[in-house]
Order: C-alpha cells, then structure tokens, then sequence
C-alpha cells in the first residue's frame, strides 16, 4: 500500500490532468486534423509512467481515453477512442516499469559505442519510417477513400509525415553522435517493445468493436492489408505493428529528451527520481553559471 500511495503523491496528482491534456491535444491534433498515420496520444502518459510507476501511468492513460472518448464534444471528443483505455492503460504501465529500470535515464558513451546505437536506432527509425510511409500514402484515392474527404488532405499529411520523420531522425541523430547519450537507445528500445504490445492489444479490440476502421490515420493501412488478402484480424494486428512501433519509439524518445532536460531537483521529488537522474559521470544539464 505504501508503494501504491507513493505513485500517487500529490505532485503526481496534480500533473495527471496536465498529461491527459497533452495526450488529447497531441492526439486530436495528428489523428483528426493531420490526419496521420502515428497517434503521438501517449506522451503525457509515458511521461507520467516513468516519473510516477506503473499504476499512476496506467491510471493516466485510461483516464486520458475515457475523457477523451466520453466527455468531450465533437469533433475534439470521439467515442471511438473510448475502448482502446485498455491499450493506453497498457502503455502506462510499461511506462512504470521501464522508469523504475532506469531505461529513460541520460548515459554516458564512448565515441564507438555511440556511433554503433546511432546505426543501429537510426536504421531501424528509417526501415519503420519508410514502410509506413509507403503503406499509409500508397495513393491519394486509397488514402482519401477512407481517412479524408480530398486529395488535398492527403498531400499535406503526406509532407507533415516526412517532415515529423526528418526532425525525429535529426533529433535522434544529435543525441547519440552529437552527445554520445545512449540512453537515447534504451528509450527507442522501450518504446519499440511497448509499440509491439500495444498493436497486440490493441487489435482485437479495433477487429471486433469497430470492424477496423476507427476514424484515425492508421485506417487506410487497415484497407492495403485486407486488399492484400488479409482476415480483419491479421489487417488490424498488421496495422498495429506498422504504426504502433514507430509510434511509441517517437514518443518515448520525445519523452526521453524532456526527462535529460529536467532538472535534478525537479525529477528527485517523484518516485522514480533516483532511477532518472545520472549516476555515470554524464548530466546533459548545463553546468550552473558560477555566482558573481
């Protein structure tokens, strides 16, 4: 009970709903007006997770759908969002646990090392990209036909894609050549497998509620998997593990970079402070400016 009460603290009471907000106003703001085919909806909820644990993640990302999905007017709120609070509950509590492993934490590396995770993260970033890509913008009749009324919408979500995937790689680019931080792997590498749990998850339920078209961005991969000989449910698993990955390595990065930013005091007043702040000689922080 004691572990439990701790999750909850007041400040992490008190940044839940500061969360929430940014999970729906990042969630609406790519899936209904960009319209694409990643969610970016689990920030506030992975940031919550791996500063707090797993329960108060859970309880964040479950919260965030349920509002989301019941609570808000049209056309920000939308119903559809509302039974996937299971996956987003998901996500925040594997959020909790690869907090409390230190997994977000800022690491110290070697000019080598550093250069073999940029490969390694860079490339795999670059292979998600790139078949997304490929899937969800395959034509603008396909896309507009189930994700948007026009082909202009499909051009702009095309370029906002390539441009969110252009900034993403430099950005990750920068941590690991620029600053040697791998930890920059550990986060890629946590959101990789909680991408891969959340598509699994997260597909029976969009098969058997929705039939797989749930509104969002991701639909028009729904539609090249089942035109590609797929059953719904191998459709909507396919789609998850296409955009959910790269989804969630997206985000956790986004996250990773916000926690290396943080300071230490800050980060030491929530559960898992000890877990996020450096212990190997490597603080990303600006040094402070000497007094006088």
């Amino acid at each position: 009970m004691d572990a439990i009460s701790r999750q909850f603290s007041t400040r992490v009471i008190v940044l839940m709903p500061v969360a929430i907000a940014i999970n729906i106003v990042l969630g609406a703001t790519v899936q209904q007006a960009l319209r694409l085919p990643i969610y970016l909806d689990s920030t506030g909820t992975i940031f919550v997770g791996v500063l707090a644990g797993p329960l108060a993640g859970a309880a964040t990302g479950a919260l965030s759908n349920l509002i989301w999905g019941y609570l808000l007017p049209a056309p920000i709120g939308t119903p559809t969002i509302a039974p996937f609070a299971v996956t987003a509950a998901v996500i925040g509590l594997l959020a909790g646990l690869w907090g409390r492993m230190g997994l977000f934490r800022s690491r110290a590396g070697d000019p080598a090392r550093a250069t073999v995770g940029a490969v390694v993260a860079l490339g795999l970033v670059a292979a998600l990209s790139y078949y997304t890509y490929t899937r969800a913008y395959a034509s603008p009749d396909s896309f507009a036909g189930v994700t948007a009324p026009g082909a202009t919408t499909f051009e702009a979500s095309r370029l906002f894609f390539l441009g969110v995937m252009l900034v993403f790689i430099a950005l990750v680019a920068a941590a690991l050549v620029a600053r040697r931080d791998l930890g920059a792997v550990y986060a890629i590498a946590a959101g990789l497998v909680t991408g891969i749990v959340a598509a699994i998850v997260s597909a029976p339920i969009s098969a058997f509620v929705f039939g797989g078209v749930t509104g969002s961005g991701t639909d028009a991969l729904v539609a090249a998997f089942r035109a590609a000989g797929a059953s719904l449910e191998q459709a909507t698993l396919q789609q998850g593990l296409l955009a959910d990955p790269l989804d969630k390595m997206i985000t956790s990065f986004l996250v990773f970079v916000l926690v290396a930013n943080l300071s230490r005091r800050f980060l030491a007043r929530f559960p898992h402070g000890d877990q996020l702040v450096a212990t190997d000689g490597y603080d990303p922080r600006p040094a402070p400016s000497p007094p006088g």
